[in-house]
């Protein structure tokens, strides 16, 4: 591909990412690379958080390059923003999929020549082999002389990201910060960077994930010690900003520098809907103290505009939570596809009913569904009997949830005089919350259910969860009101039987002293 020396060199690399991209063949090598191209607007909106580098030498690290656009959006907005006249670029770049390597060398040829012509050096190395693996003893404590003289001023990438087994040789080669399944994408952030040097920038795009939860907190712990946060960027839409990609994942851009932290520094954190508003993101700066619990879990809270504070300081002010209103949350302890001797499509005798996450509607359980093609019955005979839950006042939870849904929490009260029987149902794809040894009272399970439901608790659990997965892990420790607001909701619900979100976010902003939330 010919191109004048001339050409945008973001947009020459992506020209070839989409001639790669049209490769049909290459699809499904692409999704097991978890290979997401960067789109040309991203990329841009990623190179203008960076800080002009004045040293007349620059190494750079994309450690997962696909076709060169973060490394040629990287280096147009340094050479635009050089404060030195003589300065040479160099970028180590891995990128393990052969077939890509025709269009990185091309993309960087042509970053070389349009340097050139700025009076700037640039240099480039390609390395085939897999970045975690070759690069994973950079995180050992005491470095070797070999590692210690590799320190980069910038590392930049849009990285991969799937889920590897522990056994995996990547996940052993980085155990100190691996907890369960790892995303291979923190693998990638930990090692890039513990390769920077002091001061040296952070600049990297991918799920929101490792923000919060247990699986990540390995991870958090090490990232922090290493990294101190300037600028956050959220993507709202979990679908446009890699739309080309059909991408459906909730994206942050993570910007920060290598060094010391200051509980009073602080963070810039700006959204969008997607890539087409990156132009004019809404932004809030807050102190890191308020967003980042350094001192515990490492947990990133991530507010986006200042109604989010308010509930956050308010939520701060909660002392309740579900231990200590004796409650427990379970996971549905059914596997349909572990459980198909007992599954019937009809009533039989002795069988019960069978929840699934499609009986869940916000604040009602609807029971039988008409057409429903997955069996809605389960047979209660000895062998199965252990995997039904006692008929009781609970409340029942999708496990799953879009976050386009209206509210990130899909509740349900539910309640035992409705339904027959001693025992029921619940799919592994639900969460129920239940008092094991006293009676969890109807007005109770009513103000709890709407308290999840509401504007406001939403609201907290975004800004607290990056994930489609409600965690029950995280939903025992979220604050709660006092059990008498809680009860005062159920009441004023009950009373008024009205269960809209409407009507439900009314009651709760007045018990609780919020005004209401747009």
């Amino acid at each position: 591909m010919q191109q004048s020396t001339e050409t945008c060199p973001i947009e020459f690399s992506d020209l070839l990412g989409r001639e790669f991209f049209q490769m049909s063949s290459k699809n499904e090598r692409r999704a097991e690379l978890g290979q997401y191209f960067t789109p040309t607007e991203v990329a841009d909106f990623m190179a203008s958080l960076l800080k002009p580098i004045s040293k007349p030498n620059i190494r750079i690290l994309d450690p997962g390059a696909g076709s060169g656009v973060l490394t040629s959006a990287a280096i147009k907005a340094l050479v635009q923003n050089s404060q030195s006249q003589s300065s040479n670029y160099h970028v180590d770049l891995f990128e393990i999929d052969p077939s890509l390597m025709r269009q990185l060398k091309s993309s960087m040829t042509h970053l070389k020549a349009w340097c050139a012509n700025r009076g700037k050096g640039f240099s480039f190395e390609i390395h085939t082999e897999d970045f975690v693996l070759a690069r994973s003893s950079t995180l050992g404590h005491q470095p070797s002389l070999l590692q210690s003289s590799m320190k980069y001023d910038l590392v930049v990438s849009n990285p991969p990201y799937f889920k590897i087994s522990k056994e995996d040789p990547r996940a052993i080669a980085c155990a100190d910060i691996v907890y369960g399944q790892p995303n291979i994408y923190a693998l990638f952030m930990a090692i890039s960077a513990a390769s920077l040097d002091e001061g040296g920038q952070f600049l990297f795009i991918t799920p929101r994930s490792f923000s919060s939860g247990q699986y990540f907190k390995a991870f958090r712990k090490f990232f922090f010690s290493q990294i101190a946060l300037t600028r956050i960027h959220q993507f709202v839409s979990r679908a446009e900003a890699f739309e080309r990609d059909s991408v459906l994942q909730e994206n942050i851009i993570t910007f920060g520098m290598k060094g010391r932290h200051s509980a009073e520094a602080q963070i810039i954190i700006s959204s969008s809907k997607g890539k087409t508003d990156l132009g004019s993101p809404a932004t809030i700066s807050v102190a890191e103290k308020d967003v980042l619990d350094i001192e515990n879990d490492c947990a990133l809270t991530l507010p986006s505009n200042p109604q989010d504070l308010v509930v956050l300081e308010m939520a701060r002010g909660w002392n309740n939570s579900l231990e200590k209103m004796g409650l427990k949350i379970s996971t549905g302890p059914i596997v349909p596809f572990r459980s198909t001797d007992f599954l019937c499509k009809d009533k039989l005798d002795g069988a019960v009913p069978l929840y699934w996450i499609q009986h869940i509607k916000p604040m009602q359980t609807v029971f039988p569904i008409e057409g429903f093609r997955k069996q809605q019955w389960f047979t209660n005979i000895g062998a199965s009997e252990k995997l039904l839950v006692k008929n009781q006042n609970m409340i029942l939870m999708r496990r799953f949830s879009p976050k386009e849904d209206l509210r990130r929490l899909t509740v349900s009260p539910f309640l035992r005089d409705n339904y027959e029987g001693d025992l029921v149902g619940l799919e592994n794809h639900l969460n129920y919350i239940y008092r094991p040894d006293e009676i969890f009272s109807v007005v109770e399970v009513i103000g709890l259910s709407a308290f999840l439901s509401s504007k406001v608790f939403d609201t907290y659990f975004r800004i607290f969860n990056g994930n489609t997965q409600v965690s029950a892990t995280e939903l025992r420790s979220a604050p709660l009101p006092s059990s008498e607001q809680l009860i005062e909701i159920g009441e004023l619900l009950q009373e008024s039987k009205l269960f809209t979100h409407q009507s439900i976010d009314a009651v709760v902003n007045e018990v609780i002293g919020l005004e209401n939330l747009a």
